[in-house]
């Protein structure tokens, strides 16, 4: 009668710590989705600051010259 119960149990145990790898597999998933676009948007704000900045200076010189 315990082997059935410890086969339940076993099973039980199994199946909680296969659901617990794919929770924290899906939780990385996010994590690095969330980085990639932080990482795309601080890009985009570079290169849109920097052609500001560049622009910005390039009207200053003018305004010197």
């Amino acid at each position: 009668m315990y082997t059935m119960y410890e086969a339940l149990a076993r099973e039980r145990a199994q199946e909680q710590a296969m659901l617990a790898a794919q929770y924290r597999l899906s939780q990385q998933l996010v994590t690095a989705r969330r980085w990639r676009r932080l990482a795309v948007y601080s890009a985009r704000r570079a290169t849109r600051s920097q052609r500001r900045l560049t622009e910005q200076l390039s009207a200053d010189y003018q305004l010197v010259g």
